[in-house]
């Protein structure tokens, strides 16, 4: 056997071997980058669905305490309506209450007037 033949083919062999494995490593690379960028994408994807879960929390929680203000205020509105009317009726009352006294004034003012005169 000639060692000139057995080094060609041993080199030869050992070339094949390391493109070999210079493929396999880049094939594995390049799915292991796409595996990455599937992981990565998921990730994002939970972060997103995450986000948006606390963002309709957050609004849920507002509108909660908008529902509770504005039936706060409702009963704020009644209570000053009530209250309104009260003071219309007391108004009215004392209004009439004037307007007889008024009367009375002027009758007895009437009554007066001839007895100061003579």
């Amino acid at each position: 056997m000639d060692s000139d033949f057995f080094w060609h083919s041993l080199g030869g062999g050992a070339i094949i071997a390391a493109a070999l494995t210079l493929a396999r490593l880049l094939l594995d690379y390049g799915f292991r980058g796409g595996d990455r960028r599937l992981e990565q994408e998921d990730r994002r994807r939970g972060r997103q669905r995450d986000a948006e879960a606390r963002l309709e929390r957050v609004l849920q929680d507002r509108l909660a305490e908008a529902d509770r203000r504005l039936a706060h205020f409702e009963a704020d509105i009644q209570a000053e309506r009530v209250r309104c009317a009260t003071l219309e009726r007391d108004n009215v009352r004392l209004m009439e209450a004037y307007d007889l006294l008024r009367l009375q004034c002027e009758a007895s003012r009437a009554e007066r007037a001839p007895a100061q005169r003579g």
